[in-house]
């Protein structure tokens, strides 16, 4: 008994061994690894994103925008095709609102995705927090984010209009997304917004 144990003990030290001499920095811009492996995390090694976490809102006038950033460590990529790695990532949702009335919600996404979050980011090799994805759904319009920490509480947003791709579902026929995307964004593309 005491035999298994021991033999138990050594594997489970080994698997923990191997799989920390597999952590790449999220700022390692000649990052390789193999993405399909399960044994890669690309990790926020300087902890940058927590600068960023929280609840952000910016207000001009009758009009609010609110984003709600969440860091995830050690998030695993799993769901399509070969991805199965760690990463650390910003994911989260927005609300924009004019004269008291909910224009743009995406609070019911569901983070736990791997893909179709509708906010999330990631730590560049420059240090930079820029997009993965951010979505204008209510324009049909995916946008490069960059985010700046300009203080502890205080972060800078700047949107870029990016190509739009629709794609047609082969099976039904359908546009993705149902409709051409529509000039301008539903909310500022360039705002200061302050921790709450």
């Amino acid at each position: 008994m005491k035999k298994i144990f021991l033999l138990s003990a050594i594997i489970f030290l080994f698997v923990q061994c191997k799989a920390q001499s597999n952590i790449v920095a999220l700022t390692n811009c000649n990052k390789e690894y193999d993405h399909s492996t399960g044994d890669y995390y690309l990790k926020d090694t300087t902890n940058e994103m927590d600068k960023y976490e929280g609840v952000w809102k910016w207000t001009n006038g009758n009009k609010e925008f609110t984003l709600t950033l969440i860091k995830q460590v050690k998030h695993h990529f799993n769901q399509y095709g070969n991805d199965n790695y760690f990463e650390d990532r910003l994911v989260g949702y927005y609300q924009y609102k004019e004269n008291g009335l909910l224009i743009a919600d995406t609070s019911s996404d569901d983070l736990s995705k791997d893909y179709g979050v509708k906010v999330q980011f990631t730590l560049d090799c420059h240090s930079q927090i820029s997009s993965i994805a951010f979505r204008d759904y209510k324009k049909y319009k995916k946008f490069e984010v960059i985010l700046e920490s300009l203080s502890p509480t205080q972060i800078k947003m700047n949107m870029y209009e990016t190509e739009h791709v629709i794609m047609i579902n082969k099976k039904t026929g359908t546009k993705i997304p149902p409709n051409d995307p529509q000039g301008g964004s539903t909310f500022p593309m360039e705002m200061i917004l302050t921790k709450q």
